[in-house]
């Protein structure tokens, strides 16, 4: 390619030069639209128009006779009207000095006139289409040229592109829109020769058929006159309006009715800035091996220039949030595939997997905003993909009961950390606490081997102690210094009620270590009531055996008398039936004897309840069987007190 253009740059320096004479360009109008660019508008396209094409007949028969003056008669006649751009600090090339051959027009003479053969039928011509620029530009420089080109001292247009062939030899790895403007050189040197019109059609274009938004960023007017012409009058108002109204694009026909010049050709320029999209994934779409190909292309993208450095830096720490989420979508499909088989144990950890990836997403988001809060081209350009990517990993969450209490765990666990606030009181603590028990967990000493884990593990730590201290330490010791007895159980029932309702884990273990204190005291004050309960009723029962053995005595002494007194006949039948109620009696008083008699155990609360109720019962029933035998006959019981 380097012999090819040094080769043709060696011919062309070999030709003969010729005379040339300048036409001056008057800058006529300048407009700069309002909108504020970011950097993040990184993309210049430039349109041409060239406007009154057949003044320039005027123009070059102005510029040998001077305006208003008799035409001077020159040794050599004018041959061609030559228009070039030049552009500067284009990356694409070097940031050497580039000029782009726009237009190069025949000039014939037709008696003592000049006349150009242009055409006024051309519609636009655009030189470069997204061009981008460096971080540091804000556009680039272009400077318009007119010559008219005599026959006499020398060619131009072969200096002009030897020059350029020159400047693109040096280029090392040189890209197709280089190699289409060396083919734009060769088009003008064959229109030349053949005395035909030409005009620049090679635009530059480097991201064909991809979808930009492009709004216009300024405007310029070059009038093409004679060196005698110092100033051109060209109204801006309703140009301006025009201008101002349509920042999408431009139409020649309205550019031409707006600008309203009739004197001398003119060209207006038009740049364009464009705004830099990325790729748009949806959640579904984002694997490793497509993160791998997106790494790859935007670092391609860099080394052919075709984005900036921040672009660049903001799309390899967006390929880094991916990765992320690639990774929780891994172990998303590890716990769904898995959840049925596995064991409680292996769950929890597939599910604590995926709430650790869940956190590094939203911290890596965070970090991006912490750093990137005044950066224009994160704020328009990145942050809305890196919400949508977030918002897909929510909606992975939202589909199952266990996840979406994962998903809220991670939100409680960044609420924790970053605002105090959010636990300042009993009332906030217990929801916080909540949430983060809601998830089946690995074991505390499993959990702190991660960073999150460990963050859990602390953060529940924290709010159990200050929940403790807050709600039940003062209760608790309380507690401790109630004496236990049947008054103070609703001291010990009201914390434990307080306990049960609390999320406190911890908490709920030191309540019932203290109600188990409580509860040894009050067995003991129980103990202590029953025995003395028991020795009372013991006493109780002594004296009514010694009571009942009385009365029996006297009811057999009673009996027998009424027996031996009765004449009647048949009675046998009953006093039989007596005499059997009597032996109850006195088998129920025996058996309460022997129990009296008998020594209970007064170390254990249930065996002195057990040997009460079963002294109350032979009491109760010793007692039935006196009534009975007092019931049938009064004058059985008629015994002396």
């Amino acid at each position: 390619m380097r012999k090819i253009i040094l080769s043709l740059f060696f011919l062309l320096i070999s030709q003969q030069l010729f005379a040339q004479k300048n036409i001056e360009t008057r800058l006529g109008y300048s407009y700069t639209d309002p909108f504020e660019f970011s950097d993040e508008w990184q993309y210049l396209s430039t349109d041409i128009y060239l406007f009154n094409g057949s003044k320039f007949t005027r123009v070059l028969n102005e510029l040998e006779r001077g305006v208003k003056r008799p035409k001077k008669r020159y040794r050599n006649q004018l041959e061609y009207l030559f228009i070039t751009a030049q552009l500067k600090n284009m990356k694409l090339f070097g940031n050497d000095e580039i000029v782009y051959p726009l237009y190069n027009f025949y000039v014939d003479q037709d008696k003592d006139d000049y006349k150009t053969q242009v055409s006024d039928n051309l519609e636009v011509v655009r030189i470069i289409d997204k061009m981008p620029l460096s971080s540091t530009q804000n556009n680039i420089d272009a400077t318009i040229n007119a010559k008219a080109i005599t026959n006499d001292q020398g060619d131009q247009v072969f200096n002009l592109v030897a020059n350029q062939l020159v400047n693109l030899s040096k280029l090392t790895t040189p890209t197709g829109a280089v190699l289409s403007l060396v083919g734009e050189f060769g088009n003008l040197l064959s229109t030349r020769t053949h005395k035909r019109e030409y005009r620049f059609s090679s635009t530059i274009r480097l991201y064909e058929g991809q979808d930009f938004d492009t709004r216009l960023h300024s405007v310029k007017v070059y009038v093409f006159v004679p060196g005698d012409v110092k100033t051109v009058t060209i109204k801006p108002a309703r140009l301006a309006d025009y201008l101002s109204k349509n920042p999408n694009k431009l139409e020649r026909r309205m550019l031409e009715e707006m600008t309203n010049y009739k004197d001398y050709p003119y060209m207006v320029v038009a740049n364009y800035k464009s705004l830099y999209k990325m790729d748009v994934l949806t959640g579904d779409e984002v694997t490793l091996d497509l993160i791998e190909k997106r790494k790859q292309k935007i670092q391609s993208a860099y080394e052919q220039q075709l984005v900036n450095d921040e672009t660049y830096r903001q799309e390899k720490l967006f390929v880094e949030y991916l990765r992320v989420f690639a990774e929780m979508k891994q172990q998303l499909n590890i716990y769904r595939l898995n959840y049925r088989n596995n064991s409680p144990e292996i769950n929890a950890r597939n599910l604590f997997a995926i709430i650790q990836e869940y956190k590094r997403l939203k911290a890596t988001m965070d970090a991006r905003e912490t750093e990137f809060k005044t950066n224009s081209t994160y704020k328009n350009i990145f942050k809305p993909e890196y919400e949508s990517i977030l918002g897909n990993a929510d909606l992975y969450l939202d589909a199952d009961h266990n996840l979406k209490s994962g998903k809220l765990l991670v939100n409680t666990l960044r609420e924790l950390e970053n605002d105090p606030a959010s636990y300042s009181t009993p009332e906030k603590r217990e929801k916080a606490l909540a949430k983060l028990y809601a998830v089946e967990l690995p074991r505390p000493d499993l959990l702190s081997a991660s960073v999150e884990g460990e963050a859990i593990v602390r953060l529940k730590s924290k709010l159990e102690e200050l929940q403790y201290n807050a709600v039940f330490e003062k209760d608790i010791k309380k507690l401790a210094d109630t004496p236990a007895s049947d008054e103070t159980i609703v001291v010990r029932n009201a914390l434990q009620d307080k306990a049960n309702a609390s999320n406190c884990i911890s908490c709920r273990d030191k309540v019932r270590d203290a109600v188990t204190a409580y509860n040894k005291r009050y067995d003991s004050y129980r103990l202590r009531e029953a025995v003395h309960e028991m020795t009372k009723l013991r006493q109780q029962a002594e004296q009514q055996v010694f009571t009942y053995l009385r009365w029996q005595l006297c009811f057999s002494n009673n009996l027998q008398t009424i027996a031996v007194a009765t004449s009647e006949v048949g009675m046998d039948a009953y006093y039989a039936r007596i005499s059997e109620k009597s032996e109850a009696f006195a088998a129920s008083v025996k058996t309460l004897d022997a129990h009296v008699k008998q020594e209970p155990e007064i170390v254990q609360l249930q065996k002195v309840l057990d040997y009460t109720k079963q002294l109350q019962r032979l009491l109760q029933e010793t007692e039935q069987n006196y009534n009975t035998l007092c019931s049938i006959d009064k004058k059985l019981c008629e015994c002396p007190a």
